[in-house]
């Protein structure tokens, strides 16, 4: 692995330099540097983590158990860190979707092997899978689970089932032409969950025409990619990307192709219109270029007039509809 390059002139230097001048560096300024410099590196070495700097201490949280000492290697490697304590994450939710003729996956997994096994455990003669899947904490239930509950979603043959896992717990989702399949839905699932807590959410009503999508359930989980993995940010007063870039928008777009025919707003934020919608265009031609219909893409600014220094005033929202 290839340690990230320092950026930094060395902190005896500059110290000295600025004691001369009588130039003083405030903390926050250091701090929103560092912060920079950390989240360059790592995403340069490949990993993923919520990034936190005190001073000169880092904190690296939410990083896969199995890349704690890799990337507390890359961390203490960037110039000016004093110290850098990394964060293994717990288990986060996932989703698994059948919609139409698609699988949808969306959730985090400890590492590739992991991520292999998940993908085998729902791929489906049949069905195309779309997986939406980040670096992060292992699986909350064992691939061979997850391959039980995709195997009873499809055979209750409805083409609109969605299946949470989180906490111990599996919420089902569905819409079933009658209460004989919703309970063939029920008993499948509950058969599938090993014992796992089984919350019902199971509506009875036309079912969806084969390969219509949930818009709702598509963009709540789009969200959780999104806000999982940092936001789509821009570094601040400027349309540089900041933290995934385009990667992130890449995935994004992978998962709007499950739904070709919905609407899509850009909602980009910052303190100048200007520079605003620039931010707005770059994250769309990247959505284009992965093969979303650029008719379905509309671009919306909103103003931050306080500054950009809170990340959430230089994101770009994606909201589907």
């Amino acid at each position: 692995m290839r340690l990230p390059h320092a950026v930094w002139i060395g902190g005896l230097l500059v110290s000295a330099l600025l004691a001369a001048t009588g130039v003083v560096v405030h903390g926050g300024g250091i701090e929103r540097t560092l912060h920079a410099e950390v989240r360059s590196a790592l995403a340069q070495a490949g990993f993923d983590g919520v990034v936190e700097v005190n001073g000169r201490s880092v904190v690296v949280s939410e990083v896969s158990p199995r890349s704690v000492e890799a990337v507390r290697a890359v961390v203490s490697s960037v110039s000016g860190v004093g110290g850098a304590e990394v964060r293994p994450a717990g288990p986060a939710q996932l989703l698994v979707a059948v919609r139409g003729a698609e699988i949808l996956v969306s959730g985090a997994v400890s590492d590739d092997a992991e991520r292999r096994a998940l993908l085998d455990a729902v791929a489906s003669e049949d069905h195309r899978v779309t997986a939406a899947l980040r670096l992060g904490g292992p699986l909350p239930i064992p691939p061979a689970v997850v391959k039980r509950v995709v195997a009873a979603a499809l055979s209750a043959k409805v083409s609109d089932v969605t299946t949470t896992i989180h906490n111990g717990q599996i919420a089902v989702g569905a819409r079933v032409p009658d209460e004989t399949r919703a309970k063939a839905v029920r008993e499948a699932l509950a058969d599938a969950a090993s014992g796992l807590r089984v919350t019902d959410r199971i509506e009875v009503g036309p079912s969806a025409t084969a390969g219509d999508l949930n818009v709702e359930a598509l963009h709540d989980s789009i969200n959780r990619l999104v806000n999982g993995n940092g936001a789509i940010r821009f570094v601040q007063g400027t349309t540089a990307w900041e933290g995934h870039g385009t990667v992130l928008v890449e995935r994004v777009a992978r998962m709007l192709l499950v739904a070709p025919r919905a609407s899509i707003t850009l909602v980009a934020h910052g303190t100048d219109p200007a520079m605003a919608s620039t931010r707005a265009q770059m994250v769309r031609d990247v959505l284009v270029g992965q093969g979303v219909s650029p008719a379905l893409i509309a671009t919306e600014t909103r103003p931050a007039p306080d500054g950009e220094f809170d990340p959430a005033t230089r994101q770009v929202d994606v909201v589907v509809r």
